[in-house]
This record gives C-alpha cells, sequence and structure tokens, in this order.
C-alpha cells in the first residue's frame, strides 16, 4: 500500500496553514500575505494517444479516437510570503475520473481521490532587468505521487502517473499602467517508476506565456499559452513491452485492453486558455469589508493538434472548463497592482 496517511495529514497540515491559481509567474507574496484559490474544473476528451510501438519505442504512434475520458476535479492552491522576496506554494485536491474504456472493459466507471500534491518554492531575484521594469525569479517544485494507490498502467487508471516529478523554471514579469505580461519557461525532471513494471517518462521542457488587462475595475481578461515539448530520453523495459503484447497491445483488437490515459510518455502539447475575472468585492459593496479582494475566475482552456515542433504527440486532446474563487491576502500583485 502505497499511501503514507503521517506523510499527507504533514503535507495538507502545511498547505493549509498557507492562510492559496497557479504561481502568478515571477511575483512573490509580500511577507506574512496569503494567496489562496478553490477551483472546480471539468477536463473532457475522446482523442487519446499511444505510447509505445511493436519494437519498445517510448514514442508516439497514432491519434486513436476513443471512448469519452472525464476528470472533475476540486483544487485547492496555496501561496504564502515567507519573506517578501520568498514564497512557498502548494496545490492539492480530489479527482473524480471516469473512463467509458473503463466501463466496457474493467467493469468500473473509473477512480477518485486525492491526486498529486505539489509544493514549491520561488525566490525573486531582480526587480528591474537591466532597466527593462522585467521583474526575474526563479522557481523549484516537486511533485508527489504518494496520496493514492498507483495501479497497473497497462490496465488501470489512476489519480497520477505514480512517479516524482521536479521542475525548475526561471520567470519573468511586467507590470503596465494598464495590464500585465509574464513568461515562463522550464525544464521538467521524470523520474522512473517501477511500482509494476520499470518504465521511466521523459523530461519536458516547458514554456508558457500570457497577461492580464483590467477592461473595468469589475472585470479583467486573462490568455494564456502553454506549451511542452519532450527531451526523448524514456525507458521502457521489456518487462513493460511483454505485458503490453500479453494484455493486447499488438493485437488486431486494439480496444482489446483498457486504454491508460495518463500513461504519457513522450509527452508533448500546446494548450491555449482564456479566463474572465470578475472581483466580486466591487459588485457587492454591502460585503466589501467582510470578504475583501475576492474574485471569481470563469475559465477555458484547450488541447491543440499544433504544428511542426509545436505539435502535440503523445498526449490527450481535451479541453477544460472551471470556476475559480480567489481569496488573496492584501498585498498580492493581482490585487493592487492598478491602484
Amino acid at each position: 500500500m502505497k499511501r503514507n496517511n503521517c506523510v499527507i495529514f504533514l503535507l495538507v497540515a502545511v498547505a493549509v496553514l498557507f492562510s492559496s491559481s497557479e504561481a502568478f509567474s515571477a511575483w512573490t507574496q509580500p511577507k506574512g500575505h496569503a494567496y489562496n484559490q478553490m477551483t472546480v474544473s471539468r477536463y473532457e476528451t475522446d482523442k487519446k494517444f499511444t505510447s509505445v510501438d511493436a519494437n519498445g519505442n517510448a514514442i508516439a504512434i497514432k491519434k486513436n479516437n476513443a471512448e469519452k475520458f472525464v476528470s472533475t476535479k476540486v483544487t485547492y492552491y496555496g501561496e504564502y510570503g515567507v519573506t517578501n522576496d520568498l514564497t512557498v506554494f502548494t496545490s492539492f485536491g480530489w479527482d473524480w475520473q471516469r473512463s467509458a474504456d473503463n466501463m466496457n472493459f474493467a467493469g468500473t466507471d473509473g477512480t477518485s481521490g486525492i491526486g498529486d500534491i505539489n509544493l514549491g518554492l520561488k525566490q525573486s531575484f531582480i526587480k528591474d532587468l537591466f532597466g527593462t521594469g522585467i521583474l526575474m525569479s526563479g522557481q523549484a517544485e516537486v511533485k508527489i505521487p504518494e496520496a493514492y494507490d498507483f495501479g497497473n498502467p497497462l490496465t488501470t487508471l489512476s489519480q497520477g502517473n505514480g512517479q516524482y516529478d521536479a521542475t525548475l523554471q526561471v520567470l519573468f514579469g511586467r507590470g503596465f499602467s494598464k495590464g500585465y505580461a509574464w513568461l515562463n519557461t522550464g525544464y521538467q525532471f521524470r523520474f522512473e517508476n517501477d511500482e509494476y513494471y520499470q518504465f521511466k517518462p521523459s523530461d519536458v521542457y516547458k514554456l508558457s506565456f500570457g497577461g492580464g488587462y483590467p477592461l473595468t475595475s469589475l472585470i479583467t481578461l486573462r490568455g494564456i499559452v502553454e506549451w511542452s515539448k519532450s527531451i526523448g530520453n524514456a525507458e521502457v523495459s521489456d518487462a513493460l513491452m511483454t505485458a503490453n503484447f500479453a494484455a493486447g497491445g499488438l493485437a488486431t483488437n486494439k480496444q482489446a485492453f483498457v486504454v491508460k490515459e495518463t500513461m504519457s510518455l513522450e509527452p508533448s502539447s500546446l494548450n491555449v486558455g482564456g479566463s474572465v475575472v470578475l472581483n466580486i468585492s466591487k459588485w457587492m459593496p454591502l460585503m466589501k469589508d467582510t470578504f475583501p479582494h475576492k474574485e471569481v475566475v470563469i475559465s477555458y482552456n484547450r488541447d491543440m493538434q499544433g504544428f511542426d515542433v509545436f505539435k502535440s504527440t503523445d498526449v490527450s486532446l481535451g479541453e477544460t472548463w472551471a470556476l475559480a474563487f480567489v481569496f488573496p491576502g492584501e498585498g498580492f500583485f493581482p490585487v493592487n497592482m492598478f491602484k
């Protein structure tokens, strides 16, 4: 049993103390201030990619029009300013996964439970890069897969891919008289998984950029483009290939076994999205003193097929709708940047 209740309790307890959306690029929290976000999201896809070929190479083969897969999540994200230049952050949540493949071939509709837990640090290094007004920071994050049991990757859906990841990033951001822009670049180290069969997913280069613009004091628009590229250093054991064959991986009927949606060994992806941010403190002035600087964020993200080096391979192509409630502490960048 992979679950470790003591470790999970400590991680969740520390996260709650952060008094939590994604790390907002290069900007850190002021000392003693926090940012909190609770998000409900729904991801849906019916386009998936195979992970290994007949020779055991960990590469994408072709896109499969497959049965529908749906993931519904409730996610908490939190940041806390240890100093004005150092922020700690975490994210974790509960995921309900439903797969028509599972219903057809495994006798169950999917799985649910706590997924991966992410912990990280963000350090601000330069406030005004070469006199351009650009802020530069560094970030380190680790993904911890200890909150769930990892099942057989060829026949079972799990809450995650069962192995640790570590990501290092350099973050840039710049605020303007109205609006802001940011750019993140980094490298994700993906470690070996030997729970059932020995395999190592490829490391990934990551690049994302976006920004926001306030239409009024009540409504802000945000946009994001995310691109990740597989480095190509995945490894697959002979035992995994043998098991893949036994499970029907080379059979005439490609649907003879449950497709593992989360087993992406050489992932490259392109995703675009947009958000509408509503300042509910402005919408509800009578509650301003009780609930200052509260926001509701409505988001839509879509995985794109892409082209050339930006082509999505060995990943699902789907879309995500999300509704988030944001309650940052005083002094956080998105709240006060336009004052």
